[in-house]
């Protein structure tokens, strides 16, 4: 059997098993798959970028960061890995580390906005308002509907009392989606403060009804 049969079928046994939850299989393969004589370096890169998957998924936390490490040591351009260590971090509240990875991850590819988004959360969770609105910002400027970054922009100029900046953002939230019961409700806090005290209530009104009907849809769906 040739090398390339053998990485082929390695991979394709990692991804069988990954698909059937057999997750400490899968890691076995892919582990086989590195300590193949033949594995060039986008190929190990890929694999410790599923292994990190895998650890993670498991609750491995430390193990999934050595992998993505990895991962980056085998192919110093794989913007992925970067945007899962900074995912990671960013779980772990280590804020100031996922912002360096996020960083790295948008130099690579500046076009994520995803990236860009939980960008402006980190910021945001350090209390640099500014930077992070900066991040939002430049991920509305890749998608005009990109909803998460939208609203948490909306939430950023509410903490700079930036209010009509924040109203437009909260507004525009709600037309992308009629339920979105978070922003109403943020809303109705902003529109109190403008004065805007109907309005404010009826933003109110909506955010709880809507609250209510979400919560009653899950406790019916629960077995």
């Amino acid at each position: 059997m040739s090398s390339e049969t053998e990485l082929s079928d390695l991979m394709v046994t990692a991804y069988t098993h990954q698909k059937n939850g057999k997750l400490s299989k899968a890691i076995q393969a892919w582990n086989a798959l590195l300590n193949h004589q033949s594995v060039d370096k986008n190929l190990k890169a890929n694999a410790y970028l599923s292994l990190g998957n895998l650890h993670q998924l498991q609750g491995n936390d430390e193990l999934a960061i050595e992998s993505m490490s990895s991962a980056i040591k085998a192919n110093p351009n794989s913007a992925e890995a970067y945007f899962c260590l900074a995912y990671m971090e960013q779980e772990r509240e280590s804020f100031d580390l996922a912002i360096e990875y996020f960083k790295k991850a948008l130099t690579l590819n500046d076009k994520d906005v995803g990236a860009f988004n939980n960008l402006g959360n980190c910021y945001d969770r350090l209390n640099k308002i500014d930077e992070a609105i900066t991040a939002y910002s430049k991920a509305i400027s890749l998608d005009k509907e990109y909803i998460a970054a939208i609203y948490n922009r909306g939430n950023a100029y509410m903490k700079k009392t930036q209010d009509k900046s924040a109203l437009k953002d909260l507004t525009k939230a709600i037309e992308l989606d009629a339920n979105f019961y978070q922003a109403y409700y943020n809303q109705s806090i902003l529109l109190k403060r403008m004065g805007k005290l109907a309005e404010s209530e009826q933003a109110s009104v909506k955010a709880k009804t809507l609250a209510k009907q979400e919560l009653e849809t899950k406790t019916t769906l629960k077995p």
